[in-house]
């Protein structure tokens, strides 16, 4: 699954996204939180074109209280 994908299923679900803020520059990838019914997850940006890795998808849907295994596309994908 691609980024933008992955966005805006969990925009459907009810997700919202708020920027995270590194301290220094150059700290680890960019990253957002996302947030949903009091639940909070960071997810890691991807361009528009990379695909995530399949278990860190699975993780923020668990962390998030989504059904991960209703993600679009093939199952076998995630």
């Amino acid at each position: 699954m691609i980024g933008p994908t992955f966005r805006k299923w969990l925009t459907e679900q009810g997700c919202h996204f708020k920027q995270h803020v590194h301290h220094q520059r150059g700290e680890g990838p960019a990253t957002v939180l996302v947030q949903r019914e009091g639940r909070e997850a960071e997810v890691a940006l991807a361009g528009a074109h990379k695909h995530l890795d399949p278990r860190e998808v699975r993780r923020v849907c668990e962390a998030l209280g989504l059904d991960w295994t209703q993600l679009p596309g093939p199952e076998s994908r995630v």
